[in-house]
């Protein structure tokens, strides 16, 4: 926040003030505001909005002091207002959201400005090709800096691994922020032509936005509809139902002894939540039955990590788990089903899924037994190492149980 601070009294210092600069600024501060306030939560507490676009466009147009301008009015009065509930937790808490958001803003801004003045930038208008090339340096730039601030706070607060929300952007949102670098240049290239028609662009900055939302509510809609479909085999069966959920957080303990990275903690975790969806394909007489299982409902039953991966294809949210879900009952000696994979030809997050289930289903009360007490679950655990289990994963998870 201090460096920020520092930044926005530098700059604004430097300002002259015209018609022409207060015109520019205030149509800025207009599609700043509107483009901040209407921001997407991509997943749990990492928000974008494409004001990025406009914070670059107005380095382009009048360098670090009318980014560092714009932003102070348009993003602040946006921060105020996203931000204002936090007031109810403490002005300190308000003051911090807004600050740090705003504070690392001017920080982007300014390392924009300077690696444009460094490469010999120019205010519009443009003679050729070449004066764009530091303009795109400088926007990548800008967004580069503005992400890793975000990720190295959230790396701070929450744990999550820095390079984590990066790649989440360059995976998933690649063309949405090159396509904002490119209506940041367009903005610079038609304000020669008359300061209004900086308004224009905000009509392509829209559509951009939707689509940032759209993609965002698809990922949620698509994880809640599952999530509730495994809620409904629970209610067939209230085992299956607090099994899962059971299951899901003694995988992600496995999952971060370990230390694989926040992805794969991610992936595993929904992986376990429905890894029992192929169970609605199972008629209740078998799946609520309380006595051995003939060899034809026994082969029914075997087929529902197939059917819980066939529901799941397609899906982007879930395309890197349903490879997960179907191995998840593959042995370690190769005696599972339903493809009979062995050792570390199994999916490892089948293996972390399948050590966790075995744990939960014995620590369970069950239709036709009671629960093992935690030193049996641990001696039986044991047993199955190397034999339906990977053994280095059993070792791990009872210091993880202890």
């Amino acid at each position: 926040m201090a460096a920020g601070l520092v930044c926005c009294v530098f700059y604004l210092s430097q300002i002259k003030l015209t018609s022409e600069f207060a015109l520019t600024w205030i149509l800025l501060v207009v599609v700043d505001f509107l483009a901040e306030i209407y921001e997407v939560e991509l997943i749990p507490e990492r928000r974008t909005s494409v004001a990025v676009s406009v914070g670059a466009a107005a380095v382009f147009i009048g360098g670090a002091p009318l980014g560092i301008a714009t932003l102070c009015v348009g993003s602040l009065a946006a921060e105020v207002l996203l931000r204002w509930n936090k007031l109810a937790r403490g002005p300190g808490k308000f003051f911090t959201f807004v600050g740090f958001n705003l504070g690392q803003l001017m920080i982007s801004v300014t390392a924009a400005g300077l690696v444009l003045e460094a490469m010999g930038g120019a205010p519009p208008p443009y003679a050729s090709g070449t004066d764009f090339i530091p303009l795109v340096v400088a926007f990548l730039t800008y967004d580069i800096v503005n992400a890793s601030l975000v990720a190295m706070i959230l790396h701070l607060t929450e744990g999550v691994r820095f390079t984590y929300l990066l790649r989440f952007d360059l995976r998933h949102l690649h063309v949405q922020f090159l396509t904002l670098g490119v209506l940041a240049i367009l903005m610079a290239i038609v304000y020669p032509l008359s300061p209004w028609y900086v308004l224009l662009v905000g009509s392509p900055l829209m559509v951009v936005q939707i689509s940032i939302r759209s993609y965002a509510r698809l990922r949620q809609q698509a994880k809640e509809a599952f999530e509730r479909i495994t809620r409904i085999v629970g209610e067939r069966d209230f085992y299956t139902g607090t099994h899962s959920a059971n299951v899901a957080e003694l995988a992600v303990k496995l999952t971060r002894k370990l230390r694989l990275p926040d992805e794969v903690v991610d992936q595993v975790e929904a992986a376990a939540r429905v890894h029992d969806l192929g169970k609605i394909a199972i008629p209740d007489s078998i799946l609520l039955k309380p006595g051995k299982l003939t060899a034809e409902e026994w082969a029914l039953v075997k087929r529902h990590p197939v059917v819980g991966a066939e529901l799941l294809q397609g899906l982007e949210i879930y395309e890197e788990i349903a490879d997960v879900v179907r191995h998840e009952h593959e042995h370690w000696d190769g005696g599972g089903y339903p493809d009979g994979l062995s050792g570390e030809k199994i999916p490892l997050g089948s293996r972390i899924i399948a050590v966790a289930d075995v744990w939960s289903a014995l620590t369970t009360d069950r239709p036709y037994r009671p629960a093992y007490t935690a030193d049996e679950a641990r001696t039986i655990l044991k047993a199955m190492a190397e034999k339906e289990l990977d053994p280095k994963l059993v070792d791990l998870f009872l210091t993880v149980v202890n």
